[in-house]
């Protein structure tokens, strides 16, 4: 599913399916995991950038359950290899990524979410390649002024597989943050620190 401006966001616009997802997903991290969850701080328009640590597969799921909004995932490209896992992606219309770290198509199509008014979401203590996510949510930031929504998870972990974690009952928390705002000049560093920052006072 290709990413357009009539594309759902808020929750008054979710098809059929993503609804259903979505109550899957609330019901599934609520009351099969035990999660809880603080108000998400995310604006509930125009575009922002939530940034989360990462400990476990978990965590979108979390993200998403808690939020009204749809948030558009970077995921890493074998996900997609997949065809169930393809189609449950394509309705939060996340993207793709090579974990080489040198995925320039990936991070145009990231800065077209933030500009069509979305939720990014980025883990930049983990995920596809550390380094390259975290230049790349610093240069998204100075390219859209979005504002960064810092997260924090706790009480979860991964397993030795993704389908053990899931199957695990964990009773994760996840906590939110104030947004930061940078200017358009701001440097890397300083974007990188701030919201790493942001997230270690969640925990």
């Amino acid at each position: 599913m290709g990413l357009s401006s009539a594309a759902a966001d808020q929750a008054t616009e979710w098809s059929f399916t993503q609804r259903g997802l979505h109550t899957l997903l609330y019901s599934y991290t609520r009351f099969y995991q035990g999660g809880h969850w603080e108000p998400s701080s995310v604006p509930e328009t125009g575009p922002a950038i939530l940034a989360c640590n990462h400990v476990s597969v978990l965590d979108p799921l979390l993200l998403v359950a808690s939020n009204q909004r749809v948030i558009s995932f970077l995921v890493a490209q074998e996900y997609y290899e997949k065809a169930w896992m393809r189609r449950l992606l394509d309705q939060s219309y996340s993207i793709p990524v090579r974990r080489n770290g040198h995925d320039v198509r990936a991070l145009l199509q990231a800065r077209r979410v933030l500009e069509d008014g979305r939720v990014l979401g980025i883990f930049p203590e983990g995920g596809i390649n550390r380094d390259q996510t975290r230049k790349g949510m610093a240069w998204l930031v100075r390219e859209s002024a979005a504002p960064v929504v810092p997260a924090h998870i706790g009480g979860a972990c991964q397993g030795k597989s993704d389908l053990s974690t899931w199957l695990h009952r964990q009773r994760p928390l996840l906590r939110y943050g104030v947004p930061l705002h940078f200017h358009r000049d701001a440097d890397a560093a300083e974007v990188l620190g701030a919201t790493m920052s942001a997230i270690a006072t969640l925990a």
